[in-house]
């Protein structure tokens, strides 16, 4: 396995992590660490699962990205510019970007649920991409989804409101493009939600509340709950919700296929 770090933008936060097993034609895996946005939280959070999977033989790139320090929408702007990157560049590194899956857990949850559904934002919002990529899978874990709900509920001590620069009734143009849980998803793609029912730092409702809004509009998704699981589990490859994520991956997008 190799391992490569490759910037995608010209700010010291704005790279990632390729973590690349030995042999051509891997599916790619995008990994979105969480940690509320908060600068101290950074992507050696997924270091564990991304060597974890690549030993497994999918092509993985985490994600750094610029956190709420910085004013919206920086960081939604910084994670589809390097989700575009990773799939620019991964034929240069011998990935298969044509299978593909993106993972993200609790604040990554809800980048990812974002970057997933930029086809259909308005063409003045920041990041909007008619031909945004879409994923054969997109696996969330404790996705922090729905932003207004999380907001009202003072989430992460109120995190939510320090991304956005103030509350839902504060600036709602800049939740009505940003908030996953009001946007159209992109049409393509199945999404698997887990979600631990001991898990404190972000509620079973988001995910909840995010799989009825996914079905509202025809999108395939299925939402397990795990018996005893907190906030935490899945950054253990050793976990069984990590175990299912695996499973799911290996189903998607067949590693060592050709």
């Amino acid at each position: 396995m190799r391992r490569l770090v490759e910037p995608y933008g010209d700010h010291p936060r704005q790279f990632g992590e390729w973590f690349l097993p030995d042999t051509d034609g891997a599916p790619l895996v995008v990994l979105v660490h969480g940690g509320y946005w908060r600068p101290v939280w950074r992507l050696d959070l997924e270091e564990a699962t991304a060597l974890d999977l690549a030993a497994r033989g999918f092509a993985v790139w985490s994600l750094e990205y610029r956190t709420y320090e910085f004013p919206w929408p920086t960081t939604q702007v910084d994670a589809a510019t390097g989700i575009e990157w990773a799939l620019a560049r991964g034929a240069r590194h011998g990935i298969d970007v044509s299978r593909r899956a993106i993972l993200g857990h609790s604040a990554g949850g809800g980048i990812a649920a974002w970057a997933t559904s930029r086809r259909h934002l308005p063409p003045d919002a920041p990041a909007a991409n008619p031909q945004a990529p879409m994923f054969d899978l997109v696996v969330l874990h404790a996705p922090v989804a729905c932003l207004a709900l999380g907001s009202r509920e003072r989430l992460g001590d109120g995190a939510i409101d320090t991304l956005f620069g103030g509350r839902p009734e504060d600036v709602p143009e800049r939740y009505a493009v940003s908030d996953p849980h009001a946007l159209i998803p992109d049409p393509f793609g199945r999404r698997v939600l887990l979600h631990g029912t001991n898990d404190v730092d972000v509620p079973v409702s988001q995910s909840e509340a995010y799989l009825a809004h996914l079905r509202a509009h025809g999108i395939d998704a299925d939402l397990t709950v795990i018996p005893g699981d907190t906030h935490y589990e899945i950054l253990d490859p050793e976990s069984a919700v990590s175990a299912l994520r695996r499973d799911l991956l290996t189903a998607a997008l067949r590693p060592g296929a050709e």
